[in-house]
């Protein structure tokens, strides 16, 4: 019987994944760390969960055995400039260890998660597509270095035969925000607590994680080897993604949008904040580069050849309320 493989199943995608794989009448293999609070709801899913880290090559390879569809998301995901060895770990020799298992096992073929943040978002004036270089890894994030370099370690399997395809998703939306403190839960959830006095100028590309999974499927059948597809939605001012969400909750838009120099002015502040209290940092360099980052994401590529057509932002929002109303 076929069947396909999803590590990072418990995360903002892989749930939602598993779900639709197993929608579509596909029989999936979620290989999870051990103690990882998502396996219930995967199991009520009719998911098979196996025990397995990325970072354990042999455990790895025994959980991919026999894939149809090896879908690769596992990463611990960042934006702090923290070099925490596990990002590297996870996000790089993780991604190698399941790009050489699947070739080596004659997986039909990889799908791996990349990330918007690995295109040099310069120059501003000309849009973002498959073609723009990839970020240089100097002066990178941690988290932009670790997924540069693991979109390079899965190519080189490429080149040795591997059937990969290559898949990049702009900023997620979605209630399963369960293993890093995304925009979720620093825009959204701060916003319905009414805990938000002021946001930050500039905004960025959202999208549904609805249709990221849909994409992501679409990938698996329709997709050329070796290609990259930007599953991306549209750009919004932070302000203007609030104003999408009022309706739900009622809550005043903050008038003040602080202007991203003046931000950048009280990083050494916050960063002091942060030491003193032991508490992440309220913002970092990192966030403030990506909100004012390219806002011409181009998604024409995955439209024209995964017929990806990205309109489920509306309803991904009402997901994330219905989650934070349920947790209240």
């Amino acid at each position: 019987m076929e069947f396909d493989v999803v590590t990072g199943a418990t995360g903002q995608v892989g749930l939602d994944l598993c779900r639709a794989l197993r929608a579509a009448g596909r029989s999936v293999r979620a290989a999870v760390l051990p103690g990882d609070p998502g396996e219930g709801p995967l199991s009520e899913a009719g998911v098979e969960v196996v025990h397995a880290d990325v970072r354990d090559a042999p455990a790895l390879r025994e959980a991919i055995d026999g894939a149809h569809h090896l879908y690769h998301l596992a990463a611990i995901v960042s934006t702090t400039d923290t070099h925490d060895p596990r990002m590297w770990q996870v996000n790089v020799e993780g991604a190698r260890n399941a790009a050489i298992a699947a070739r080596e096992l004659g997986v039909r073929r990889m799908i791996y998660f990349s990330s918007i943040v690995v295109f040099d978002q310069q120059p501003l004036d000309r849009p973002v597509d498959e073609t723009r270089a990839r970020a240089t890894v100097s002066g990178a994030a941690p988290y932009v270095q670790s997924k540069v370099v693991g979109e390079r370690v899965v190519r080189e399997q490429i080149e040795q035969g591997l059937d990969a395809v290559v898949v990049h998703p702009t900023v997620v939306i979605g209630p399963n925000e369960t293993h890093h403190a995304g925009v979720v839960q620093n825009l959204f959830h701060r916003y319905f607590d009414r805990q938000l006095p002021a946001v930050f100028a500039g905004g960025f590309d959202a999208v549904a994680v609805a249709d990221v999974v849909a994409g992501a499927m679409a990938a698996a059948t329709r997709g050329r080897r070796g290609e990259s597809y930007i599953l991306g939605g549209q750009w919004h001012s932070v302000r203007d993604l609030l104003r999408r969400v009022r309706p739900l909750c009622g809550a005043p838009v903050p008038r003040v949008a602080v202007p991203i120099s003046l931000a950048r002015i009280g990083l050494p502040v916050v960063g002091i904040v942060a030491r003193v209290t032991g508490q992440p940092p309220a913002f970092t360099p990192e966030d403030l580069r990506q909100l004012v980052g390219n806002r011409r994401i181009s998604t024409a590529k995955a439209q024209q050849e995964l017929d990806y057509h990205p309109d489920g932002l509306d309803a991904a929002l009402r997901r994330v309320h219905e989650r934070w109303r349920a947790q209240v």
